[in-house]
């Protein structure tokens, strides 16, 4: 089951194409930001600290309670999307504001099912061998968390069992001439950062 789940934080440009069929679960008031856009969750998740009286009002009979202070409203949306049996599941409104915020939804790419979305980026974790295509020029990154052993091939800047730590040695690379660049995480833990644009070359 596709799902999409909603934070509290600006939303991508085409949410209306991405909630498309989807269980839709927004993060607490992730719910605000969904009916800006005339769209309705399935259900709501959170301590609703930020939910607006409004929306849970509206919304009453899909709220979803969870006060685990452990846990991130994200994280908590999250676990209940996995408890209704989602196999994919694609997190917008999850970066901006408060930087631990953002940092501890990085965190959640590291469950395979799960790719976060930004207005130019799409981040996902690279357990083994990841392949990626896109027109030449597109831009993509790595950002080991902390260290990785990592080998790129098909991209600008190929790399071979390279020890990355965090920082910025994987920052900004391209897909290549054969639009398919592989990504292989031999070890630690590894963001493929990967972007729906194409950078300029003169």
């Amino acid at each position: 089951m596709k799902t999409l789940i909603v934070g509290n934080r600006p939303l991508n440009s085409n949410i209306i194409d991405l909630a498309k069929e989807k269980l839709i679960i927004a993060a607490d008031g992730g719910a605000d930001r969904l009916l800006k856009h005339n769209i309705t969750p399935d259900f709501v998740v959170g301590d609703f600290d930020s939910i607006s009286d409004k929306s849970a009002t509206k919304l009453e009979e899909w709220l979803v309670s969870n006060k685990n202070i452990q846990k991130t409203d994200l994280e908590k949306a999250v676990d209940y999307a996995i408890e209704k049996g989602a196999t994919e599941i694609q997190i917008v409104g999850w970066r901006g504001g408060r930087i631990d915020h953002t940092l501890a939804a990085l965190g959640l790419a590291f469950n395979s099912r799960i790719s976060l979305i930004d207005e130019q980026f799409t981040v996902q974790a690279v357990t083994d061998s990841k392949t990626i295509k896109g027109a030449e020029n597109t831009l993509f990154s790595l950002i080991a968390m902390p260290e990785a052993r990592v080998s790129v091939t098909g991209a600008r800047w190929n790399l071979q069992h390279e020890k990355l730590i965090m920082g910025g040695r994987g920052v900004h690379n391209e897909i290549g001439p054969t639009e398919t660049v592989t990504v292989d995480c031999h070890s630690g833990n590894l963001l493929l950062i990967q972007g729906n644009f194409t950078l300029p070359h003169d």
